[in-house]
């Protein structure tokens, strides 16, 4: 009972921090207004354009919200994959250098990481560890206790 109210605290920590994250900044550019893209809100809304340029980490979105889903009705395998796609995604992000700044388009230098890029990643990680600890508590089966001598 204990150990399933752990996956439970995991996972609801994930959405926490996720909705956390959307209050911070995301990642940082050069230029005059380094912060000109980085509130988190902003990426979540319009990250979505990075995909026509090769960032594909806005699809983690998605997968995690996906990732919730199966984790509340107990699909804990499936859960397990999409939150791995999800922080794989997420991390994916830390490959590209530069990063596409205006609709132009011109392409910016990325400086920096935000304190919302890095508690979008723990949300991944959270929920990657919630499904984890499910699947292996649900592989496991009930502890059976040894009589005494």
């Amino acid at each position: 009972m204990i150990l399933r109210a752990s996956t439970i605290m995991l996972a609801a920590t994930s959405v926490g921090l996720f909705l956390l994250s959307l209050t911070q900044d995301g990642y940082y550019i050069d230029g005059t207004d380094p912060r000109a893209w980085a509130p988190a809100w902003g990426l979540l809304l319009f990250g979505w354009l990075g995909l026509f340029s090769g960032v594909f980490a806005w699809v983690a979105n998605p997968l995690l919200v996906i990732g919730w889903i199966l984790f509340i009705r107990r699909r804990y395998r499936a859960g397990l994959w999409t939150a791995t796609a999800a922080l794989l995604l997420m991390l994916s992000f830390l490959l590209h250098t530069t990063i596409q700044s205006s609709e132009a388009p011109t392409y910016s230098k990325i400086t920096g990481y935000g304190p919302g890029y890095w508690l979008w990643v723990a949300s991944g990680a959270s929920l990657l560890s919630s499904n984890v600890l499910a699947v292996t508590l649900r592989s496991s089966g009930p502890v059976q206790q040894r009589a005494a001598p």
